[in-house]
């Protein structure tokens, strides 16, 4: 046996004898693991109880990940330390019944999505203000499907009625399928929820609960399910027929959920109140400066194995936002040390809802008149001193699209087609009356719901297919894609205008007659199609 045969023997052994030394000493390890965990809870335990605790505050929500540190062991110590106790309710996504208890007074503050408290806050009144921003899904919600029910492995498959669609009722779930719906234009899913009235289309299987749609997911009771982490990731884990195809990663702006408390209780118990949410955001730096903590406390509270959590935690499926991120990117407070104007993301996030439960028929246009009624930034305001900057992720600013050839264009994939109402020429390159606004709508989604893509803006003629068709389409392109350089100060570099005549007439959708007026005058237009962002 030669010099190097015998190294690499010895290197084998050596491998070999630290793997074993591992597997025996593992047991060991997670024992000892698990006394320094129980240590750590009865220490805790001790404070509570030698902790004077002079009032406490009920906060409502469920077991959606996002929500962890509105209840976590960090932030009910921190609260005890000022006198205050947490009374942390799951009520199972039980959501119009948690803004009822909320409207009642039995619950202080609750922990809810955007649009569900749009939905079932309006007949009670609004009776909570938003004051604070949880976090925003970043693939905390989303669209798991049967992989062969996919035949171009695309989101615009999934426009099929006769898919069965499974999703929690009144819930971000719901809301996700909405926004599917609205933005990338699934006709034959509108047109079925038309046919069939208030109840909806055949397609959509309502339930209780994510935990529930991840069953039936298990089980193949349905096509497309609609769930919330951390259920995406047990589903995914363990059926390795799904596979995950859309949802809030695709979008944002959409799905953020807030702090609303109960008006009577921050008028007459701010100090409580601030104490609270000192306490959240002290706790929120405190497990980001502790993530082997906050591995052990989020995977104790979630029920979940550390592995899930991490990749949970890693993947940034959950974008949780510190005190820092709400001044300045939610309530539109000025924080020290940022160069970036503050922005009212929470007034954006209720703009951007209420258009889409406007058009599902979930609100009236009248029904959401102000917005800044529904929010009080007097917390923050209170705050804003109290945390180190150290808590905040880099602010959102500009994205800066490098620009591409023609032929990296072209080899870009395409995400989605925006839902538009046709924009309109009255000649060859002047807008009709409205198609102006129409495209301040796309610019509109494009900043604050669709960021993170590039796009193309495709020109359609009607006639015949021919060179001047062509050349006529992508003048109209040019039109679209200058008013949203001009007006909206979008990067040139973002926007790809493209010009096909009448070479791709839009599909004729169920019941329409591809010869009639309303076909005929779909034909001409201009689409924003949503493409990969590509480049470095």
């Amino acid at each position: 046996m030669n010099t190097t045969s015998k190294l690499a023997v010895l290197i084998f052994g050596v491998c070999a004898l630290l793997a074993g030394a591992w597997f025996a000493l593992k047991p060991l390890f997670r024992k000892h693991q698990e006394q320094a965990e129980q240590e750590k809870a009865e220490q805790f335990e001790r404070e509570i109880s030698d902790a004077k605790v002079n009032s406490t505050l009920t906060v409502a929500g469920d077991g959606y990940l996002g929500y962890f540190f509105a209840s976590a062991r960090q932030t009910k110590k921190e609260a005890v330390r000022q006198g205050l106790g947490i009374q942390w309710i799951d009520d199972g996504a039980a959501v119009a019944e948690r803004v009822s208890k909320l409207a009642s007074g039995e619950y202080d503050i609750i922990a809810i999505p955007a649009a569900e408290y749009l939905i079932h806050g309006r007949s009670k009144g609004f009776p909570g203000v938003m004051v604070a921003a949880i976090a925003r899904s970043n693939g905390g919600d989303g669209v798991v499907v049967t992989k062969d029910k996919l035949p171009n492995n695309d989101v615009a498959d999934l426009n099929d009625a006769s898919l069965e669609w499974v999703y929690t009722g009144d819930s971000p779930s719901e809301f996700l399928v909405d926004i599917t719906v609205k933005d990338l234009d699934f006709f034959n899913l509108r047109s079925a929820d038309e046919a069939a009235g208030s109840n909806g289309g055949g397609w959509r299987r309502p339930v209780g609960s994510s935990a529930e749609v991840y069953t039936r997911a298990m089980n193949g009771q349905g096509d497309v399910f609609v769930m919330w982490e951390p259920d995406i990731s047990r589903a995914l884990k363990k059926n390795p027929k799904l596979t995950y195809i859309w949802g809030s990663d695709k979008f944002a702006g959409y799905i953020v959920d807030y702090f609303v408390v109960n008006k009577q209780t921050l008028a007459s118990r701010e100090d409580d109140v601030l104490k609270y949410f000192k306490a959240y955001f002290r706790s929120l730096d405190h497990y980001r400066r502790h993530s082997e903590e906050l591995t052990t406390d989020m995977a104790r509270w979630a029920d979940l194995d550390r592995d899930t959590v991490e990749a949970i935690v890693n993947e940034q499926k959950i974008d949780w936002l510190d005190l820092h991120d709400n001044c300045q990117q939610q309530f539109g407070i000025s924080a020290s040390g940022s160069n970036i104007p503050p922005q009212e993301g929470v007034i954006d996030t209720i703009l951007s809802c209420t258009d889409v439960l406007i058009d599902t028929d979930r609100l009236k246009p009248s029904e959401i008149n102000d917005p800044y009624r529904l929010v009080n930034s007097r917390v923050l305001e209170a705050l804003k001193n109290t945390a180190p900057r150290a808590l905040g992720q880099n602010d959102q600013g500009t994205i800066d699209f490098e620009p591409l050839s023609d032929s990296a264009w072209e080899k870009l994939r395409e995400i989605a087609k925006l839902q538009v109402r046709p924009i309109r020429f009255r000649n060859q390159t002047e807008f009709e009356v409205g198609a102006a606004e129409e495209v301040d709508k796309i610019a509109k989604l494009l900043s604050v719901n669709y960021p993170n893509y590039r796009v193309i803006i495709r020109g359609h003629t009607g006639g015949q297919d021919s060179d001047e068709n062509r050349e006529l389409s992508e003048l109209r392109a040019e039109v679209v894609r200058k008013r949203l350089v001009l007006v909206h100060g979008f990067d040139e570099d973002r926007l790809f205008i493209e010009g096909v005549g009448s070479s791709d007439p839009p599909q004729v959708r169920p019941g329409e007659n591809p010869r009639s007026r309303a076909y005929r005058g779909r034909v001409p237009r201009v689409e924003a199609i949503l493409v990969e962002r590509g480049g470095l």
